[in-house]
């Protein structure tokens, strides 16, 4: 979805829908929540295998000593300019995975 699409869609309901809680809900982990923020990134982000799963800049990774063809070769997982959700309901996460 583009962020024009979802503008559309905003316009379109009333002030009584706007006020109402926006939430998630994630499948793949049967959890759901409130979204708390919306974030912009002004770098890549980039996923390294790491437990849990956490976002880095380039920067951030060559701060950990990886080197520019090691960064290369991971996939950028949110590109820098874009927006993103975190689903930040880790203790229902962190819950499932223990059971």
């Amino acid at each position: 979805m583009k962020l024009k699409d979802l503008k559309t869609w905003l316009d379109a309901l009333s002030d009584e829908e706007l006020e109402k809680e926006l939430l998630y809900n994630s499948m793949d982990y049967g959890i759901s929540g409130p979204i708390t923020e919306i974030n912009r990134t002004d770098d890549n982000l980039y996923y390294v295998g790491d437990e849990p799963v956490l976002l880095h800049t380039k920067k951030e990774l060559e701060q950990r000593g990886f080197t520019d063809k090691q960064i290369s070769g991971f996939d950028v997982e949110i590109p820098q300019g874009c927006y993103y959700i975190e689903l930040s309901n880790e203790y229902s996460i962190l819950e499932r995975f223990v059971s």
